[in-house]
């Protein structure tokens, strides 16, 4: 979700597409779950739009922004190990 903000004015997430990328298909229990499981965290807020947000419309808080940028900074940091390694 964090890719679909960049260079965008808003904050506005599809979650349907989030949950095709990781292999989760949208509308079903598991990723009912996980988007409750974002919004608990404080990561998502619903849509101020009631029926947007039945459509898999969210926004990104900046605790999701920054969790995202730091989840991609531990994976790149992860992968340059790893090829370091190789290179050893």
């Amino acid at each position: 979700m964090r890719k679909q903000i960049l260079g965008q004015p808003a904050r506005n997430v599809m979650v349907h597409g989030a949950a095709i990328s990781i292999g989760v298909k949208p509308g079903e229990s598991e990723c009912r779950a996980l988007v409750d499981e974002l919004l608990q965290a404080g990561y998502l807020q619903r849509y101020p739009s009631p029926s947007l947000t039945a459509h898999g419309l969210y926004r990104l808080t900046d605790s999701g922004i920054s969790a995202a940028d730091e989840a991609t900074l531990v994976e790149a940091r992860g992968r340059a190990r790893l090829t370091d390694e190789r290179e050893q």
